[in-house]
């Protein structure tokens, strides 16, 4: 092998090397912002409420709930049928919450991650770490339309036949 040859060796592997030091403190960096954003998701909860104003959702920013509230009124003011879609309503806004919040804390990782070649462009056959990100966050749920309220009429009618006793509207 010549000099030349040499030194061009020489030369292509110290950049491969610096690439290499550059995308590993990248990785470093990386893991250590997700750990901050892991633990201070962990300690983060979210409200929502139902458009009918009758039921509270705290979910953690993995949409579980921990705890649902229902207001005094909304065993007078509703039905059975109309306060479980409330839940419903107020479970899938709490998901939706706890997806936006955890897109955000995630966001600036993200980011980093764009600026960095992923782990099959330096070894194929690697698993791609992009392709994890993207898959933490699916689609939030879909709600149904809000039930529309009882006009006084039939509440009274519902209460007044005790209908709540039989599951009748």
């Amino acid at each position: 092998m010549s000099t030349e040859d040499r030194a061009a060796t020489q030369a292509a592997s110290e950049i491969l090397r610096e690439s290499v030091d550059e995308l590993m403190a990248t990785f470093e960096r990386q893991r250590a912002e997700m750990a901050a954003v892991e633990q201070r998701l962990a300690s983060t909860t979210v409200t929502a409420w139902s458009s009918d104003n009758l039921v509270r959702v705290d979910a953690n920013t993995a949409g579980v709930p921990v705890d649902v509230h229902l207001t005094p009124e909304a065993f007078k003011r509703s039905t059975p049928e109309k306060l479980g879609r409330s839940i419903l309503e107020a479970v899938q806004n709490a998901a939706r919450q706890a997806t936006e919040v955890s897109q955000q804390a995630w966001a600036p990782i993200a980011a980093l991650a764009d600026d960095v070649p992923d782990l099959p462009d330096i070894a194929p056959g690697m698993p791609s770490i992009k392709s994890v990100v993207d898959s933490l966050f699916p689609d939030p749920v879909t709600t149904p339309a809000p039930a529309e309220p009882m006009n006084a009429e039939d509440e009274d009618e519902y209460f007044r036949n005790r209908g709540y006793l039989g599951g009748g509207k």
